[in-house]
């Protein structure tokens, strides 16, 4: 049962996740919103020349005379202009703005990006900066910007747009497109630029928390689920990853380089995770692959932590490329295990994949030339559909385990009670031939301590005379009626009346016996108390009852004893009763050992009421005790 409220449970938590990320995505109006260019009505703007000088001057005016290199085109990188070279360097655009009656507008000037940061001036006049031209450095490299340049600080005809670059050794240093023009024209390109560069990515971003959110939840409820706790962590190195490439501002006063450093090593254990993520989740593993895999990792750490920093470009480029290549192995590889596995679930993974390998290959190329435009922010949408159909499936299945599991325990729990009924049927029948059987042996029991008894004293007085008057031989008859009637009317049962005084209890004992032991010359002593301090039980009554015949008759037909003493007295909440006699005694373990009926049953009946038996025997003094506790 508690399996199925489990499953209860992640049903539920399915559903509203599957909703949730479906509304998302339905609803987030950055995806919705078309960007549709408007030209501008009065004035044109139009850029005429870009150079480039190499220089660490702070401001145009520190520029000293060197020769100026033309730029085709933006975005435009130096490490093939200037190989080696990671200072900084000027861009100078040359721009015209034409106005209808020399009527000067704002004119809005957009920069898709710089990298890795840097500051502007406009007609020698500063404009803007980044947080921090010098290490640790603002990393702009993924961030548009749009600045209102004023009518004030323009000129009829050219003007002059000064770009400082501040580079890194790591990343391809250099600038991106830049629009100059009519405000809703460049906010246009501007919006569009923020929604391929920043929306998109942290959009992705975010998703990606969610889902790797609920694969740890998925795993922390179900532990056999060991893809889920994969894919978790897949997903908080990808969070990593884009986190170090997104940001902006420094990091903890981080270098650039340092974090290009964490950044690389993070997407190759990314990869790398995320092969074995996917192989547990088809229920599949790869030892030889996934320790080839773990020393990957190991070593393209330790290379990329220590490698001296005149190799490192190249080193971070090569280790990037692998953890791309390993990761388009998979995307093309898994269709395979998908269907070695025969899961459907890896089946829609597999097509996420193949539907990832182009995109894979794209961004690769980007992040290396930093040229193109990527894709993998627009993924965000398959990812969830992937999760989505792998949600409802497994609802489905789940959905049809607990149908299963209900029907099951419906037929186990009618056979239970089928077997439970037959088996309570076999015990009562064994029960009541118990109860028969406990009956028999406490009424042979009682014959023989009772009826035997009396039989036993009737054969020692036929014995005694030679001629038995007719009187003396219906009182032994009489005798003996009265005992088998007493058997079989009381027996061992609990009905009986319970005797008024101790003195009553042991009248009959007496009354029986004192004739013999007068006939036998034994003297014979009865200390009886008087009154009971504590009630007994009738069944105590009865045991004590029968204990007594049983011994005084063993003592009349074995012991040879001329003295017998009977008392019976209270102590420490027990019921006592002593017999002793002077006969010649016996070795009470070799008697138990031969069987003796008599012993055997005085023991019985006293263990049953949890009373104590004891028998101390020699040559002159045999006595035995019996002591039944009131709480009995």
């Amino acid at each position: 049962m508690l399996e199925r409220k489990k499953s209860i449970n992640l049903n539920t938590f399915y559903y509203a996740f599957s909703f949730f990320l479906f509304l998302l995505f339905l609803l987030n109006p950055q995806l919705s919103k078309a960007t549709v260019p408007t030209t501008t009505q009065n004035c044109q703007t139009n850029i005429h020349s870009v150079q480039i000088v190499q220089s660490d001057a702070n401001n145009p005016s520190q520029i000293k005379a060197q020769t100026w290199e033309n730029v085709d085109r933006l975005p435009d990188y130096w490490d093939k202009r200037w190989k080696g070279y990671h200072s900084s360097a000027w861009y100078k655009v040359l721009w015209t703005q034409k106005c209808p009656f020399n009527i000067q507008e704002p004119v809005t000037l957009t920069i898709s990006h710089i990298n890795m940061a840097g500051e502007i001036y406009l007609n020698d006049e500063f404009l803007w900066k980044d947080q921090s031209l010098v290490e640790p450095l603002s990393r702009s490299w993924h961030n548009p910007r749009y600045w209102i340049l004023p009518s004030s600080s323009l000129k009829q005809g050219q003007n002059t747009l000064w770009i400082r670059v501040v580079g890194t050794p790591t990343q391809k240093s250099g600038l991106g497109p830049v629009h100059l023009g009519e405000h809703t024209q460049i906010m246009d390109i501007y919006k569009q630029a923020v929604l391929e560069k920043r929306s998109l990515p942290s959009l992705n971003l975010f998703v990606n928390l969610i889902v790797g959110l609920f694969c740890l939840i998925v795993w922390l409820f179900i532990r056999s689920e060991y893809a889920f706790k994969w894919f978790g962590f897949v997903t908080i190195l990808w969070l990593i990853y884009s986190y170090l490439v997104l940001r902006s501002d420094p990091l903890l006063s981080l270098t650039s380089t340092t974090i290009d450093r964490f950044s690389v090593i993070t997407f190759s254990i990314y990869a790398s995770v995320g092969c074995i993520a996917a192989w547990r989740f088809a229920k599949s593993t790869f030892p030889k692959a996934e320790k080839i895999l773990l020393f990957f990792c190991i070593f393209s750490t330790i290379i990329i932590l220590f490698v001296p920093i005149q190799y490192l470009p190249t080193t971070l480029n090569l280790v990037f490329l692998i953890g791309v290549i390993i990761f388009i192995l998979k995307c093309l590889t898994y269709p395979y295990i998908a269907y070695k596995s025969k899961l459907k679930e890896a089946y829609f993974l597999s097509l996420q994949y193949l539907f990832f390998f182009p995109i894979a290959i794209n961004d690769a190329i980007y992040m290396l030339t930093l040229k193109g435009q990527i894709l993998s922010p627009y993924t965000a949408p398959i990812s969830t559909i992937t999760v989505g159909l792998v949600l409802a499936y497994r609802l489905s299945n789940n959905a049809k385990s607990i149908a299963q599991f209900n029907k099951t325990l419906e037929q186990s729990v009618i056979q239970a009670k089928d077997e439970l009924s037959v088996s309570l049927n076999n015990q009562h029948q064994l029960a009541l031939e118990n109860v028969k059987l406990q009956e028999r042996i406490h009424f042979s029991h009682d014959l023989h301590d009772g009826l035997g008894g009396s039989i036993s004293r009737s054969l020692i007085l036929l014995e005694k005379y030679d001629h038995i008057e007719k009187d003396q031989m219906l009182s032994i008859l009489k005798l003996l009626r009265n005992d088998l009637r007493q058997t079989i009317d009381f027996g061992s049962s609990q009905e009986s009346q319970i005797p008024a005084t101790p003195i009553l209890w042991a009248a009959h004992i007496r009354h029986r016996f004192v004739m013999i032991f007068e006939e036998m010359e034994i003297s014979s002593k009865w200390d009886i108390i008087p009154q009971w301090q504590s009630t007994p039980s009738t069944l105590q009554c009865l045991t004590l009852a029968r204990v007594a015949e049983e011994a005084l008759n063993n003592i009349v037909k074995h012991s040879q004893a001329t003295e017998v003493k009977v008392s019976l007295y209270e102590a420490q909440q027990k019921l006592i009763l002593e017999i002793e006699d002077n006969g010649i005694g016996f070795i009470p373990h070799e008697v138990e050992a031969g069987l003796h009926v008599g012993l055997h049953s005085m023991q019985q009946r006293v263990s049953r009421l949890n009373g104590q038996f004891e028998i101390n025997s020699k040559s002159g003094q045999t006595i035995l005790k019996v002591s039944l506790p009131f709480t009995a």
